[in-house]
């Protein structure tokens, strides 16, 4: 079909050091994915750094698994903070109620929220990231399809929008070890930061969520709320990139000056109102 495109929805730069706090099992809200729950979206996640993983064998289809699952004894291990999985879950009988108690974007009002009192009073759940304590047996089960894999530098991590996915932090990482190797372990704790990038693709008919929010392009121009992205970039400029089909020469050279001006002009902007949004928020 002539007529699909693919656009840039969200992208963002992530780190995570040796803090033991790390969000739950989760699928992004609408302040990390600005698109109505009835879009379809792929994220990919990109390892900027090597974060390995001995464990991931258990996982493996069984031609490719090996006998050697526990990590040698006999070596110095550092624990990294890396990246989880729940495989299946963005079609699990009972994602409905993951989306409810985390306050998922298919929770959302239709007609979107009208302030930020209105989003606190309304908005379902306990918070994007608490489904361990808010629903404990919904957090078994993700943990049940549980994948983490032993990612290099470079590797990519594609997974559909709705796909539970949540931080494995180093807290945790260096349990795995102790109950694996008890006291033959030689740990040490490194100060590094892993970082990795996700970027967070929708075709250009996704909607932006009508209503009261946090989003950029809605904060610089009110009137791009529950436009489509096709919409608000010929409209108002490249705030949501395309990158699929392949764009002609001329349009790439009119995408440049566009987003040189959303960088410098409009984007501040948008981030001064963000800040006082935020404000609003926290003290509804």
């Amino acid at each position: 079909d002539d007529s699909i495109n693919l656009r840039i929805c969200r992208d963002i730069f992530l780190t995570k050091d040796d803090d033991d706090y790390a969000c739950g099992w989760h699928v992004d809200d609408t302040g990390f994915w600005p698109s109505i729950a009835s879009d379809p979206g792929v994220n990919a996640w990109i390892a900027l750094d090597d974060m390995p993983y001995q464990w991931s064998r258990k996982k493996l289809p069984k031609h490719l698994a090996t006998d050697d699952e526990q990590p040698p004894t006999n070596q110095t291990h550092t624990a990294v903070a890396t990246f989880a999985l729940s495989l299946g879950s963005h079609r699990a009988p009972w994602r409905q109620e993951a989306y409810e108690v985390t306050g998922s974007t298919h929770t959302l009002p239709p007609e979107g929220f009208l302030s930020a009192a209105d989003m606190i009073k309304r908005r379902s759940g306990k918070g994007t990231c608490n489904i361990k304590t808010s629903a404990p047996h919904l957090y078994e089960k993700l943990e049940e399809n549980k994948i983490v894999y032993d990612i290099k530098k470079g590797d990519v991590i594609f997974h559909d929008r709705w796909l539970f996915h949540r931080t494995v932090t180093v807290a945790e990482y260096e349990k795995q070890l102790m109950n694996d190797l008890g006291e033959s372990l030689k740990l040490e704790r490194s100060d590094k930061i892993f970082r990795r990038y996700s970027i967070r693709y929708s075709p250009g008919s996704a909607r932006v969520p009508p209503g009261y929010g946090v989003e950029p392009s809605v904060l610089y121009n009110a009137a791009n709320a529950n436009r489509t992205l096709d919409e608000i970039v010929e409209s108002d400029g490249p705030w949501y990139p395309e990158v699929w089909p392949r764009l002609k020469e001329t349009d790439e050279t009119d995408n440049i000056g566009g987003l040189v001006d959303l960088v410098h002009e409009k984007m501040p902007q948008a981030e001064i109102a963000r800040d006082e949004r935020k404000k609003e928020i926290r003290m509804a």
